[in-house]
């Protein structure tokens, strides 16, 4: 859905709140050292450049008074501070790049686990308040956040530091201006430091006045960026399925949809850039104007010399883009607004509490335990009630019903997944296990994908090898160190075999299985569960399926539709 000016988040100041946290994190003593590091070489730096606008007038006094000789004995001090001071630049650039990639590393190692805590991934995803693309505010508005703010930060603290040693300088070397107004004698000191700050505001607050509007703007065009950028991955990740659709042309309108709003969207950009650069050239034309002004008098007096000129001309500019620094930075302070307006709205979402509703305990005895749970949708209509039960430790159930009865939304409120509804459902959740019908096989190792959420060194080579076997991949087992996208090289099958085998290697007490076998044709079927039920004999199985096979692998029946669900013991 296209995102217009009426519908982007209004910028609040508590999204600034995301910066604060580092530098009060257990890296506070590098960070502060850093950043002090980088902020004493940049006070050094503009005292460099002070120290060289005097040079500048003292040289070209001589120089011009035909002082040649006196001129070349300046030039190996010259020489000798010129190096001295790219050598404080090059330093103060390293150190900024070393504080921007801690800074960057922290904030990225705290939103992780934000992100992979209390299953707000999957409320990201699925639930009522969703963070459209966390995946671009992590990788990406973090990375733009932590750059943008120490090149901005630091270049705010130059400004200061540069503003405050050459006003000095404007206002002791500019003079006093007098004029005589309506019988009365006025003395203006400092004028020419005035002048400087009046000018300079006076085309920051126009500027404001006409820029705003692109705030709104960049955040949108991340917002489509990320929208593109996930299409095509769903592309590459549905590579197969798309190609015996024959899908092409349908992927190519939906594509070309994201990129209209990109397109759309960028005109806003672009005509609000227009804004902001036509006003800043103009004031950057025109901004020696009012120096010249202010100086005709002294010029007129005959009181200006070159030697004196080149010094305040020095020190004005400096003073000016000192004060310049916002109109200067206008386009990249919009964007990181707009950034850190991302990551507050992550933030909030990612911190809010899950909506209350079937509530979801752990325990440690064997059995699962479901206390007068009702499943609804969202919209608060019943799907199914399911009652009291009590799933003994070694018993094992069959769900099954019609599609849409609320079969995979019981096994998602076991799981904690589904909230909607009410009741309680409690289970020794650590040794619990749940293999829904599609698996996830992650990038890596075979082995990897096969000891997942485990680590890969948890499980002996021989273990991996034998529980390969024994769900029919044995083929594989040759390829345990071998990296590749296995969820590629996999078919549907196989992965669902891959995600049996896991089981067979966690040998949790209680199992679940989503259709977990429907990809497989009988024969595998059956061998994956013989294979379950010869391993783990103690496991309490709970299964959702629609083949009648599968009835002799379960001795308990739990059927939905009608809206209530119907207990009963199979006959073998």
């Amino acid at each position: 859905m296209q995102t217009t000016d009426e519908t982007t988040p209004p910028h609040s100041l508590s999204d600034w709140k995301v910066l604060f946290p580092y530098w009060k994190s257990e890296e506070k003593w590098w960070a502060w050292s850093l950043l002090g590091g980088t902020i004493g070489l940049s006070v050094l730096y503009v005292q460099s450049a002070v120290w060289f606008g005097a040079w500048y007038h003292r040289f070209f006094d001589a120089f011009f008074a035909g002082q040649v000789a006196h001129c070349l004995g300046m030039l190996p001090l010259y020489l000798l501070v010129t190096v001295g001071s790219v050598a404080v630049h090059v330093t103060q650039t390293y150190l900024t790049q070393v504080l921007s990639m801690r800074w960057r590393l922290w904030n990225t190692r705290v939103y992780l686990r934000q992100y992979l805590s209390e299953e707000a991934y999957y409320r990201l995803e699925h639930g009522p308040n969703r963070a459209d693309n966390p995946d671009q505010r992590i990788a990406d508005d973090l990375s733009q956040m932590t750059v943008q703010t120490l090149k901005l930060g630091l270049d705010a603290i130059d400004a200061v530091t540069t503003l405050f040693s050459f006003a000095v300088v404007l206002w002791n070397i500019g003079g006093v201006f007098s004029f005589d107004w309506h019988g009365h004698h006025f003395h203006i000191p400092g004028y020419l430091f005035l002048g400087a700050v009046i000018t300079t505001l006076t085309a920051s607050g126009i500027l404001e006045r006409f820029g705003s509007p692109l705030i709104g703007a960049n955040y949108r065009q991340q917002h489509f960026d990320a929208d593109l950028r996930a299409g095509l991955m769903d592309i590459r990740r549905n590579s197969e399925q798309i190609a015996f659709y024959g899908g092409e042309d349908a992927e190519h309108l939906r594509l070309s949809g994201y990129l209209a709003h990109i397109a759309t969207n960028w005109r806003s950009v672009v005509r609000y850039t227009w804004r902001v650069n036509f006003i800043g050239e103009i004031y950057t034309g025109i901004a020696t104007v009012p120096l010249w002004l202010m100086l005709a008098p002294k010029a007129m007096a005959h009181a200006l010399t070159f030697g004196l000129y080149s010094q305040i001309n020095s020190a004005y500019t400096q003073v000016r883009i000192s004060l310049e620094w916002f109109i200067f930075n206008y386009a990249d302070l919009a964007t990181l607004r707009s950034v850190l307006q991302r990551l507050g709205e992550f933030e909030r979402t990612v911190r809010q509490q899950p909506e209350t509703g079937i509530e979801r305990f752990a325990s440690e005895i064997p059995s699962v335990q479901i206390r007068d749970l009702t499943l609804c949708l969202p919209d608060t209509k019943p799907i199914a009630r399911i009652g009291n039960l009590t799933l003994e430790s070694g018993e094992r159930w069959l769900v099954r019903g019609p599609s849409g009865s609320g079969k995979s939304t019981f096994l998602r409120a076991l799981a904690g997944l589904w909230r909607h509804g009410s009741g309680a459902v409690s289970f020794n959740m650590r040794q619990a296990m749940f293999l829904p019908q599609r698996s996830y096989v992650p990038s890596g190792t075979l082995r990897q994908a096969l000891s997942y959420p485990a680590t890969p060194d948890r499980y002996e080579t021989l273990s991996c090898q034998r529980v390969l076997e024994a769900v029919n991949l044995a083929g594989y087992s040759h390829r345990l160190d071998e990296i590749a996208d296995w969820g590629d090289v996999l078919s549907p099958g196989e992965q669902q075999r891959l995600a049996v085998a896991r089981a067979l290697l966690f040998r949790p007490a209680i199992l679940f299985l989503d259709e977990a076998t429907s990809a497989l044709d009988e024969g595998n079927e059956r061998r994956l569960y013989e294979a379950l039920l010869s391993a783990l004999p103690g496991t309490t199985f709970i299964s959702v399926a629609h083949r009648d096979a599968l009835c002799r692998f379960h001795d308990h029946e739990i059927v939905l539709g009608d809206g209530n669900a119907v207990f009963s013991v199979l006959e073998k």
